[in-house]
């Protein structure tokens, strides 16, 4: 919207053609820079305005300081504050620039709406008295919500049915509420607020949007609500409808149908299921990567930071966010999930705690998070509470899976969940039901940008969910976890010899977390020592491809240690199997003797080609370039076992090695025919570089 005529916002006035402002009618002092600020911000309302190109329009052809911008927009909030509602005009986008968020209308065209009100359903003109509604005023100011809130509203142009959806303490009512403020503008009959969560029945969900509407209690049936309701243009904002989900529905499928000039937004943690539905799932706030290394600055940059550290500093304690204590707040929201709640439950406690103490108290959050506002609704006074309230609102099925799905460490594959989860009580044909059920009420979080689809939970939900597990008395979950990991390892290593590294670690490469996991119980108190060396000796090739040798070495020693004369001989053959140079250095004699070891336990197993890998192994740990006929001949042996397999990487690497020791040997000729086959053998598996 080019600002050429004069234009309207709050209690101001912009007359573009004088490059005046008024604040209720009174000219204000503003500055030629600050003007123009102010101008290139409202000509786009609701868009982000960079900073580069704020510079570049204000300042052109000028190299400027940040600093000189800053000052400007300091200027105009300043101004804006002298309205009721002003510190909502102008939002900050992080590192990135500004938006222009107050309702924008023509002078003399009331109702037309320029930011994110403009497109809202309806064109019909607003009236000029004062926007009707009932919406809770927030006490605090909203951060790092300003692209959700203009995508809502977007979403609110489009679809008469929005609702916004996610897990427990995510802020969709905070959302909601944002969003009904910046709309009501758009909305001749106002924007109202039916707040559902303390209805005990779903008989109840009529009366209470009844009396959020404030249209009268003589109202006794939805036909008579839908005819009062048949003309009107407004917003109706149903909040926590998740527990009278069906009922709601209803409602409000028969509203929109019979009401055509309604919208809805509604927030719930699984949404309405209806026709025309647009779903906006909220996310949690940015928090720093965990190997980020922080500045006070750089921190400041991510939203559950910013809020962690507002509500730090408004209780009135010594905290300020600091270049020495940044890591820390980072580490504290990341392990709160980035979840509103989470972090406005913990930030009190720094009234009693100092920061290290909070960060370390996580482990018992469910203790720790218990001080939330006495007015809040009782499921978010403490955070159990909250997840309460989700878990005792599903089937008994769900309820189970979800405590099994506790069982993992990361993000997992539908076929590892089956795996684990599945029994005679949870049926393999249930699982994908139940998991899209649990996806759908933000209790599991799906992953749909690798090569497979992988879904993990908020590490509070899989902290509440893992101690009920460990009361259920279903320990075998975490046997079935282990060996399920184990057998998954063990199809890994015999897809390695034929796929390429970027495909196999994209397949393989994320459940890490859930080999750690499997260790450390099978090799702790009540653990299963023969599980763990099962896994331990499948879990060469992750190791080594993720380059974790020092993590590799510890378990593999720990695994051998464990070992013992009834040890089965194919688990210590698996356990003596590393790759060279990933456990043991090269030049170790005990790299050549375990090599062997394992390469005749393999022998009398019949196993050919594992055999052959060992060999490989003994074989190039013998490789001297003074002295490498031992290594040749075992390499030699080692080919005639690996090639009955055909292409292979281990192939492919023996064929290497032989090229070396002749190479060694002064056949530069052969040397070179071996390498190239080699490398024709990872051309053809997609390997990189080859």
């Amino acid at each position: 919207m080019a600002a050429t005529g004069d234009l309207e916002f709050g209690p101001f006035r912009l007359l573009a053609g004088r490059r005046e402002l008024l604040a209720h009618g009174v000219p204000v002092a503003l500055g030629q820079r600050a003007f123009d600020v102010l101008l290139a911000l409202i000509e786009r309302p609701g868009q982000l305005v960079t900073k580069d190109e704020l510079m570049a329009q204000v300042w052109p052809g000028v190299v400027v300081e940040e600093n000189n911008l800053q000052a400007q927009v300091s200027t105009l909030r300043k101004i804006f504050k002298t309205a009721p509602d002003g510190e909502r005009y102008l939002v900050t986008v992080a590192g990135r620039g500004y938006r222009f968020v107050a309702p924008v209308q023509r002078a003399g065209a009331a109702g037309s709406a320029a930011n994110v009100a403009s497109a809202a359903t309806d064109a019909a003109p607003a009236k000029t008295d004062p926007v009707r509604g009932n919406l809770p005023q927030p006490l605090t100011g909203l951060i790092g919500r300003e692209h959700d809130l203009a995508t809502v509203g977007a979403r609110l142009s489009a679809h008469r049915l929005v609702t916004v959806t996610g897990a427990g303490g995510v802020g969709k009512t905070r959302l909601a509420i944002e969003v009904g403020n910046a709309l009501m503008p758009a909305f001749a009959d106002g924007v109202w607020f039916a707040e559902l969560a303390a209805l005990g029945e779903p008989h109840h969900v009529m009366s209470g949007i009844v009396e959020g509407l404030g249209v009268g209690a003589a109202i006794a049936s939805l036909d008579e609500l839908a005819a009062v309701l048949r003309d009107k243009h407004l917003l109706l904002i149903v909040d926590n409808c998740e527990h009278v989900l069906a009922e709601t529905a209803r409602i409000v499928e028969r509203l929109l149908r019979h009401c055509p000039r309604i919208c809805v937004l509604a927030s719930s943690r699984e949404a309405l299921g209806l026709t025309g539905e647009s779903v906006f799932r909220v996310p949690s706030l940015p928090t720093p990567d965990p190997d980020a290394l922080l500045t006070a600055r750089a921190a400041g940059e991510y939203p559950a930071v910013r809020l962690f550290a507002e509500r730090a500093t408004a209780l009135g304690v010594d905290f300020a966010l600091t270049d020495d204590n940044a890591a820390t707040v980072g580490a504290i929201c990341r392990r709160l999930d980035g979840l509103p709640l989470a972090i406005e439950l913990a930030a009190p406690r720094l009234k009693v705690m100092s920061l290290p103490q909070l960060a370390r108290g996580l482990d018992e959050r469910f203790r720790l998070l218990t001080a939330g506002p006495r007015t809040a609704l009782p499921r978010h006074q403490t955070l159990e509470a909250l997840i309460d309230w989700s878990f005792d609102l599903l089937s008994a099925a769900e309820q189970r899976f979800l405590l099994r799905f506790s069982a993992f460490a990361g993000g997992v594959t539908i076929d590892s969940i089956a795996g684990v989860v599945a029994d005679r009580e949870i049926a393999a044909d249930t699982i994908i039901d139940l998991l899209s059920s649990l996806v759908e009420k933000s209790l599991v979080v799906a992953d749909l940008a690798g090569r497979e689809p992988r879904y993990g939970m908020l590490e509070s939900t899989r902290l509440y969910a893992r101690t009920k597990l460990a009361r259920s008395g279903e320990s075998a979950i975490r046997a079935r976890h282990a060996r399920h990991f184990a057998a998954r390892l063990a199809q890994a290593s015999d897809a390695w010899e034929v796929t390429s590294s970027p495909e196999w670690g994209a397949a393989y490469a994320a459940d890490v977390d859930d080999v750690r996991l499997a260790l450390d119980w099978a090799f702790g108190p009540g653990g299963d020592e023969a599980a763990g060396l099962e896994l331990v000796g499948r879990a060469h090739l992750l190791w080594g491809e993720l380059g974790l040798m020092s993590e590799h070495r510890h378990f593999v020693e720990q695994a051998l240690a464990r070992s013992t004369a009834a040890t089965a001989p194919d688990v210590v053959a698996r356990l003596l199997s590393w790759q060279a140079g990933d456990v043991k250095d090269i030049d170790d004699p005990a790299e050549h003797a375990d090599a062997m070891r394992a390469a005749a336990i393999y022998r009398n197993l019949g196993d050919g080609f594992a055999e052959g890998r060992m060999l490989l192994r003994a074989g190039a740990a013998r490789l001297q370039p003074d002295d490498s006929a031992e290594g040749e001949r075992l390499l030699r042996d080692a080919q005639a076992l690996l090639a009955p397999r055909g292409q292979t990487k281990s192939l492919a690497r023996c064929l290497s090695a032989l090229a070396t020791a002749r190479l060694f040997a002064a056949d530069v000729t052969t040397a070179r025919e071996l390498h190239a086959r080699a490398v024709g053998i990872y051309r053809d598996l997609g390997e990189p570089g080859s």
